[in-house]
């Protein structure tokens, strides 16, 4: 018996009429995986959902807000396009690739498809393997090296993207849109908790 049949026939025995639309809103949601809120510039669709299933585990809401909620996997897709060149973005999207397929050879499933300790288990591997990249992200040479340190890169572009983002500046770090006077002498204890670039 498909799906379809087993809710037709559930809503029989329930004494309950099925609209058209329940029925499609009921397969639409069991569908795979979850659809994006936004629209891919660099990414194909699914690997904007890797990415988004990758930055959610690293930062993932608890009581504040995770990378999904203010939009880290499509600001890191953006900066990408606007930023980098060419090359660096082919070599980040078949790095998605490249960690999807190792996953699976982990895992047995898609990334996407892991529950979440399964997905810890992928990144613990990555955490391991990847090497630090030497300085800040702007000073790497990624003509050097015989692998594109994808990784890395997604963990900077993740972390820059999540404290940057409008929410996080506003609501969790102090943040002063317009500052006052230049002070270049202050006492540590007077500058409080860390602020917003």
């Amino acid at each position: 018996m498909n799906r379809r049949d087993a809710l037709k026939s559930t809503a029989m025995i329930l004494g309950y009429a099925i609209t058209g639309s329940a029925v499609t809103a009921l397969m639409q949601s069991c569908g795979r995986g979850e659809k994006l809120s936004w629209t891919p510039q660099l990414l194909s669709q699914d690997q904007a959902k890797i990415l988004a299933a990758l930055v959610d585990r690293i930062l993932p809401r608890t009581d504040t807000p995770g990378a999904l909620d203010v939009g880290t996997d499509e600001f890191i897709d953006k900066i990408l396009v606007s930023a980098f060149p060419e090359k660096i973005q082919k070599g980040f999207a078949s790095g998605l690739d490249s960690f999807n397929t190792t996953a699976k050879s982990l895992q047995g499933k898609d990334f996407t498809k892991l529950d979440n300790s399964k997905k810890d288990e992928v990144i613990k591997h990555f955490e391991e393997k990847s090497e630090a990249l030497p300085g800040a992200l702007w000073a790497y040479n990624f003509a050097e090296g015989d692998e594109f340190p994808f990784y890395r890169m997604m963990k900077e572009l993740a972390l820059l993207g999540y404290f940057h983002s409008e929410k996080i500046g506003t609501a969790y770090l102090a943040y002063d849109p317009i500052p006052g006077p230049f002070k270049g002498c202050i006492d540590y204890s007077d500058v409080g908790k860390a602020w917003t670039e």
